[in-house]
């Protein structure tokens, strides 16, 4: 759910997770294969930082891949 403007913090290399600042929040988003966004971990910067920092330690470059 939007609440205004969606500024980004970091994304992951192919953008598959961004880490987002939006209405004194923050959170990670991604795209699901649908083209919906997915969020989660939204809250203070703490509990968004550290879900996108395990999922960024977890991630595999799509481009990489597709490239093997």
């Amino acid at each position: 759910m939007s609440h205004g403007l969606v500024r980004v913090v970091e994304a992951s290399c192919c953008e598959e997770y961004v880490l987002c600042f939006e209405a004194a929040q923050f959170f990670v988003r991604r795209v699901t294969e649908r083209g919906d966004h997915e969020e989660t971990a939204r809250g203070p910067y703490a509990r968004a930082a550290a879900v996108w920092a395990e999922l960024a330690r977890r991630h595999v470059c799509r481009s990489r891949q597709a490239a093997s």
